[in-house]
């Protein structure tokens, strides 16, 4: 069975439930579940955590449900397991 490709943002809905990372435009990292999105790249993750590094070390932060907006988003990928 061929598995189906779509094109930018849209190829997302097959993420959808999975653990993902998210890096912004403002240098914040997030990590949680993708939950939705729409037309215009928008998402909501589920369960969020706020990733801060300082140097070699880092921790995180609870953010809880997040709306991230499409246009801030540099890079979006499924997060492996620690």
């Amino acid at each position: 069975m061929l598995k189906r490709t779509y094109p930018g943002s849209a190829s997302l809905f097959q993420d959808i439930g999975k653990k993902m990372v998210v890096y912004l435009r403002d240098g914040h990292i997030f990590i949680g579940y993708l939950r939705t999105l729409d037309q215009y790249g928008n998402i909501v993750i589920h369960q969020a955590v706020e990733r801060i590094h300082i140097g070699k070390k880092f921790c995180d932060v609870h953010r809880g449900i997040l709306i991230v907006r499409g246009e801030s988003i540099i890079l979006i990928g499924e997060a492996v397991s620690e």
